[in-house]
């Protein structure tokens, strides 16, 4: 909700459940970090060192060579193929690499050929008090923007009465008088009475730091072995809730394409399309939380009146109340180009590059399930189509196998005689086909492929689709695979862990 004053200058609630969950929902960091971290327990080739500092690398041929200290200060040598660079928004290794950031604005979005000034990189920078608290009596759920000219300020809800709250600071204060709880509390209440909602116990400040939110990405994402992943790559305001949630998606395009790689199933090419398909969605990304940020920080009365008035005004058009409220204006995760294959069939390309949505679907015994849990980490091939066993019958090439390729039949409609039981995703391939048959028993992936039967998609593990093709071009599109596959080496030096 974007508040000033009483009046709400724009509600945004999407009722769209295309990937399987709410588009807004918001989560507690740490416990999420921690989940991931005892998550890495499972897997006995990964060791964790926490308080480590990488001093200096190299880069070779066909390694990267690393020379790093503990926290007792002993120096010690790694060599690995590909290094990662997670390192934060102040990330040491891209400074090595003397990557610049470059500022992102609608002017760069629109005439992205255009030279930034390098002493304006940083423009858009504005601090910010950021406090974390707990047992936080509000139970309002809804992410708050108070576009309030006098003090900006937004409140996001987290798990377990937890919640964020952030101020802008202003032109003139003095960053250590924000810090102490006492003021926090004062700001909390001030902003709250404003909602009229009688909360007067003071929750527990867990945690309080001031940022500076900048808008920036580095001018490349990669350079040789290396590559840059979340804050390293990118800084974005937080308005957005973007931040973190871009790392992610940073990772899910980068790895699987590495272990691709390493396994020769494609050449190392292939890991110059990290730049190329993160760089453009990132930028907007970046601007997409800008510009929410903009709206809600004029501290000018006069530029806050305006606004106010500008959105009472296009709230009274429906379509574009509308539009608004399903947050059709946040950029959509498109690859225009990339590890794609196109081919000119307009009803194909309009589906290329994007991503596959996560429904809900049954399997032949009727559990409900999410199409992620179906299709596994490798590349998946899908067909909507009535009879499983011969949905993939003209599918011979070789190409297939050697991608490990997941046929998937999705059958419209509900599954004859379906019942319910043990809650597990059937997963057993057909004896004879080597297909897994699901059942789209919400019709949502025979109305995302226009119930058309005769087209097949490639989706890649990062669950984006690489090619749409007819059944009648499954040779072009297989020779095509083979080609992209066919410059691999057919050998590569290893390096050993020291």
């Amino acid at each position: 909700h974007y508040v000033s004053g009483q009046y709400y200058l724009s509600k945004i609630a999407p009722t769209s459940n295309r990937n399987g969950y709410p588009l807004i929902s918001t989560f507690h960091q740490p416990t999420f970090e921690a989940t991931l971290l005892h998550g890495l327990e499972r897997f006995a080739c990964v060791e964790v060192h926490f308080e480590h500092t990488v001093e200096t690398f190299e880069q070779y041929e066909h390694a990267v060579h690393i020379s790093a200290r503990s926290a007792d200060g002993l120096f010690y040598d790694i060599e690995c193929l590909y290094l990662l660079a997670c390192d934060g928004g102040k990330s040491t290794i891209r400074h090595t690499l003397d990557i610049p950031l470059q500022e992102v604005n609608l002017q760069r979005l629109l005439l992205p050929t255009v030279r930034s000034n390098t002493k304006r990189n940083h423009r858009y920078a504005q601090k910010w008090l950021v406090v974390d608290t707990a047992q936080d009596e509000d139970k309002l759920v809804t992410v708050t923007f108070f576009c309030n000219p006098t003090r900006p300020a937004v409140t996001v809800p987290a798990p377990n009465s937890r919640r964020r709250w952030e101020f802008m600071l202003l032109p003139g204060e003095d960053v250590k008088d924000l810090l102490p709880v006492e003021v926090i509390q004062q700001l909390i209440q001030q902003t709250r009475a404003s909602q009229r909602n009688g909360l007067t116990q003071k929750a527990q400040v867990e945690r309080r730091a001031i940022y500076t939110f900048h808008a920036a990405i580095a001018k490349t994402l990669s350079q040789g072995r290396v590559f840059l992943l979340g804050d390293a790559a990118h800084l974005m305001p937080p308005f957005g809730g973007q931040g973190m949630n871009s790392g992610l998606r940073d990772v899910h395009n980068l790895c699987w394409k590495i272990q691709m790689v390493i396994r020769e199933q494609f050449p190392s090419t292939l890991l110059q399309t990290y730049h190329v398909e993160r760089f453009p969605h990132t930028s907007q990304m970046i601007f997409y939380s800008s510009l929410l940020g903009r709206i809600i920080m004029p501290t000018n009365k006069s530029i806050a009146f305006l606004r106010d008035l500008l959105f009472r005004a296009i709230n009274t058009v429906r379509p574009i109340r509308e539009f608004l409220s399903e947050a059709r204006f946040k950029p959509q995760p498109r690859y225009k180009r990339g590890f794609l294959l196109f081919n000119k069939d307009s009803q194909c390309r309009k589906l290329i590059g994007h991503m596959l949505p996560q429904p809900y679907m049954k399997t032949r015994e009727g559990v409900r399930i999410l199409l992620d849990e179906v299709l596994g980490d490798s590349f998946s091939l899908l067909r909507l189509y009535d009879k499983h066993e011969e949905a993939f019958v003209s599918l011979q090439d070789i190409i297939w196998q050697q991608l490990n390729v997941k046929f998937v039949c999705i059958q419209p409609g509900e599954a004859p005689n379906a019942t319910v039981k043990g809650g597990q995703a059937d997963s057993q391939l057909d004896a004879q086909q080597e297909v897994t048959l699901i059942i789209d028993s919400e019709k949502q992936i025979g109305t995302f492929l226009s119930d058309n039967r005769e087209l097949c998609l490639l989706v890649r593990p990062d669950r984006y689709i690489m090619a749409v093709f007819r059944v009648t071009e499954v040779a072009g599109v297989a020779a095509a695979l083979r080609k992209l596959t066919s410059t691999v080496s057919s050998t590569t030096n290893s390096p050993s862990l020291k």
